[in-house]
């Protein structure tokens, strides 16, 4: 079944993109927020792709061609801005409408990231085309590039590094707003103004350590997940094989790898 939404985390591998400071890259920070919107997703059960899960290299033609192909009704393209400025952007096609840009900036305005605009843009040569090729070239497909803020602006960046998931969570409400499709908060979340909940009247019953405690819809605890995911993030490990397998000791060849990886990252 084709999914009803593709997430695209920008640029990866050799392309780092330009949102870039001494707390992360650009192109680290959109996998980072992708992938969390990517199992989130899967919790909700919204039918989801996602153009790249790595670190990896994808051109203009590569990505949009996945995106036009996957069958999605809608895309979420995740970036970082840079260039002076404050607050969110959101750009969409110059043949959609704003509605879905508008309720993903709210939803991020929500969560202290002030919006500093929603537009659209054409080539300056055809102004029947839109300018990004995320919107020209994807088909039918819905694109809406967000740009979750400023990493040269001092309060963006530190909201970015240290609210991130506030973030990736407030988009993901937005389009489930937007697209009449079901939502809850994260179990771990606390919500502004909850919805009041009985008093129990008598206290829960203390876990018992020998009870197992329940996995995720997907099968892999949320914990390890976030943590396989990291080393992939990272760039600590590139084999595709070990993404599902996280319960299974890595050969020794394999954690020496990972080893050098993180003593180069931190020799810079």
């Amino acid at each position: 079944m084709a999914p009803i939404l593709i997430i695209d985390p920008g640029h990866g591998g050799i392309d780092p993109g330009g949102g870039n400071n001494q707390f992360f890259q650009e192109k680290a920070k959109t996998l980072q927020i992708s992938l969390y919107q990517y199992r989130r997703f899967q919790e909700l059960g919204i039918s989801v792709g996602i153009t790249r899960r790595t670190d990896v290299t994808l051109d203009s033609e590569a990505r949009a061609t996945f995106v036009r192909n996957s069958g999605a009704r809608y895309c979420i393209s995740n970036h970082i801005n840079s260039g002076g400025g404050r607050g969110s952007e959101m750009i969409y096609s110059i043949y959609a409408t704003s509605a879905l840009p508008k309720a993903l900036a709210e939803e991020l305005e929500a969560e202290g990231m002030p919006n500093r605009r929603i537009f659209t843009r054409t080539l300056p040569s055809n102004p029947q085309r839109d300018y990004y090729f995320m919107h020209r070239e994807t088909g039918s497909v819905e694109t809406v590039i967000v740009e979750y803020g400023f990493a040269d602006n001092s309060i963006d960046a530190q909201k970015l590094n240290t609210d991130w998931q506030d973030l990736a969570e407030a988009v993901i409400r937005g389009f489930c707003e937007f697209a009449n499709l079901p939502y809850r908060a994260p179990a771990n979340a606390t919500t502004p103004n909850p919805s009041p909940t009985p008093t129990p009247t008598t206290p829960a019953p203390t876990p018992n350590p020998s009870t197992p405690t329940p996995a995720p819809v997907s099968g892999i605890m949320e914990w390890k997940q976030e943590a396989i995911d990291w080393l992939y993030t990272e760039g600590l490990l590139t084999n595709e094989d070990w993404r599902d397998r996280v319960d299974e000791p890595l050969p020794l060849w394999a954690e020496a790898v990972i080893l050098r990886r993180m003593y180069e990252k931190l020799r810079g």
